[in-house]
């Protein structure tokens, strides 16, 4: 995990429940956070990262797929350790704003949840709603919600 993140103030809340994170205590805990706000982040880069510059792609790519610290992306990059710093800074903060108005990673987890609480109900819901959810594609005929 990047050092960069491991030394940030504030990290998000998050319901260790929903996400299936065990009890390790306060350091654990933290870690977790942290794991999580990584994932958050690669996902927000898989999804947008096209409507980064060039730069900006490159320079995120390498600190969330290589791991590379701020003065690793600098020499990578010819520039300054707080320039990549200050790069993958802004170049984050504009995955989050992207997905602030697009939501279409909340969207999928929304529609992922609701397949599987579909898939967790079935011998419960009317017969009607389960040939809707089928016509609409959520659901597969016989089975298993469609991933």
């Amino acid at each position: 995990v990047s050092r960069n993140l491991l030394d940030m103030a504030e990290v998000p809340e998050y319901n260790p429940i929903r996400c299936g994170v065990m009890e390790m205590g306060e350091v654990g805990d933290r870690l977790d956070i942290v794991l999580l706000e990584r994932v958050r982040l690669c996902e927000l880069f898989d999804a947008y990262s096209s409507l980064l510059t060039e730069k900006q792609r490159e320079a995120c790519g390498l600190m969330l797929r290589q791991d590379l610290s701020a003065a690793e992306i600098g020499v990578e990059l010819g520039m300054t350790r707080q320039g990549a710093h200050d790069l993958v800074k802004r170049s984050l903060e504009r995955l989050d704003e992207i997905e602030r108005v697009l939501g279409l990673i909340g969207l999928r987890n929304a529609y992922e949840s609701l397949r599987s609480l579909i898939d967790e109900s079935r011998g419960a819901l009317p017969v009607e709603f389960l040939e809707r959810a089928v016509r609409l594609g959520v659901i597969s005929e016989g089975g298993k919600a469609d991933v």
